[in-house]
């Protein structure tokens, strides 16, 4: 078996033991997920790359603490999570300060029907190698994208984690640290807010390429 195919439990056995290259393996493993999460949360490319960097360095720093090995995954989005709030915190902070607005709650268009599902499970698939296909492909994960980011903080982690990163419902809980019954609520929030803020957009995109 190589170190590839080492289940995390024993690459977090190696690197407790201070084993550098065993860390290594697993800072690849879930570093675009762990950006991921951290983008999604703070819509700051600089500021995600940051904080993704800071949570790689505070879970070497405190991998002793971790009790359980199998569960480092979620042990690593907690730690992401933690940052990215104290950075919001401070964002918010910093333009008090400077006395800077921070936009309105986020508007949501006109109720629509249709599933959000597809969308946010295919978000970062393949296009078709059809152009126009490949054309509406990409304006709808884009709009995806920025439907996401008009989401509240609580229910935008729970559709990266779950649609983006493919976790469970339970592995959500687990890293949030709310109820799996919590969990399952916020995705209904969530898949409705998103259902209206899509619906009449998307048949606009595909509108606007048929033409």
């Amino acid at each position: 078996m190589t170190r590839d195919e080492l289940p995390d439990s024993l690459l977090v056995a190696k690197a407790k033991k201070g084993d550098w290259s065993a860390f290594e393996q697993l800072f690849w493993r879930y570093h675009e997920k762990v950006y991921t999460f951290v983008w999604h949360f703070l819509q700051s490319r600089e500021l995600a790359e940051d904080v993704t960097q800071d949570t790689f360095i505070k879970a070497w720093e405190s991998l002793h603490s971790l009790k359980s090995n199998d569960a480092f995954q979620a042990w690593l989005h907690q730690i992401a999570r933690r940052l990215c709030l104290d950075a919001l915190r401070k964002r918010a902070w910093e333009t008090a300060v400077s006395e800077f607005t921070v936009p309105a709650d986020q508007q949501t268009s006109e109720d629509g029907e249709g599933e959000i599902e597809p969308f946010l499970a295919g978000v970062e698939s393949a296009s078709s190698l059809d152009p126009e296909e490949t054309v509406i492909d990409n304006e709808r994960k884009r709009a995806v994208h920025e439907a996401i980011a008009q989401l509240s903080p609580p229910l935008r982690e729970v559709v990266v984690l779950h649609y983006l990163e493919g976790l469970s419902v339970d592995e959500v809980a687990k890293i949030l640290g709310i109820p799996v019954g919590t969990v399952l609520s916020r995705l209904a929030r969530a898949r409705e807010a998103l259902r209206r803020t899509l619906a009449r957009y998307l048949d606009e995109i595909e509108e606007g390429v048929s033409k």
